[in-house]
């Protein structure tokens, strides 16, 4: 496999010193960018994750994360200050897909960033082949093992939806039983593979959100994606 490619973003340069020390010492290639406008020259399809900050001037990190999704895949690590659930949120409705607090320890930014990468590599299929796999139900059509899911229109027309990779995790896990109700638990430690805290609920909501504002003729009454009171979520 290639060298992992990450681009680092944050106006500071003493976090941007740190952070290419930390990440060349396990084996990762490194780009920097200490503001939105040069993150945007330099990222690119070749990038594998990009570390941004939120407080910037100029261009945001939230600002940045907008324009870098309207393209690109790759999943998104936000550094910031902040901590309350809005924020985080916040970051994760407009693509961002974790969030790492200043100041954090050598160990935590390692294991979020082999977390993220190792995700991104299985289900972007890029340490497999890519085959003809896919599962069909209903109006949808997903990839198992590469981010494509398409859905039949009103018109019946195949359109592609463009989704994140934990959008894509989702909708693959969903799809694999459709009817079957998986409890928030189940979804959280199946595809962050981490524990399942109370305050993880909201993680989950905010990226179902997104899933219904693709999929769903109207994502207030979701009719494909449903929610199943006090037990979980369903395909229908």
């Amino acid at each position: 496999m290639d060298t992992q490619k990450i681009l680092v973003v944050d106006d500071n340069e003493e976090i941007l010193n740190i952070l290419q020390i930390l990440l060349e010492s396990e084996g990762y290639q490194v780009f920097l960018a200490s503001n939105g406008d040069e993150a945007l020259e330099k990222v690119s399809e070749d990038i594998d994750l990009v570390i941004l900050d939120v407080m910037m001037p100029g261009k945001s990190g939230l600002d940045v994360c907008k324009i870098i999704r309207e393209k690109y895949q790759m999943p998104i690590l936000f550094l910031t200050a902040k901590s309350t659930d809005s924020d985080k949120s916040l970051g994760l409705l407009i693509g961002g897909d974790d969030y790492l607090i200043k100041p954090f320890s050598h160990a935590e930014l390692t294991a979020r960033v082999k977390s993220l990468l190792r995700r991104y590599y299985v289900y972007k299929g890029k340490d497999t082949k890519v085959s003809d796999d896919v599962i069909s139900y209903d109006i949808f059509r997903v990839a198992t093992n590469r981010n494509e899911v398409s859905m039949l229109n009103d018109k019946g027309e195949e359109i592609q939806i463009d989704l994140s990779d934990l959008e894509y995790q989702i909708i693959k896990l969903l799809i694999s039983s459709p009817g079957r109700v998986f409890p928030a638990q189940l979804i959280y430690e199946t595809i962050w593979n981490e524990p399942y805290f109370y305050s993880s609920n909201a993680t989950i909501m905010v990226h179902i959100r997104n899933i219904r504002t693709k999929i769903e003729t109207d994502p207030s009454k979701p009719t494909h994606l449903v929610t199943v009171w006090g037990k979980g979520y369903k395909l229908q």
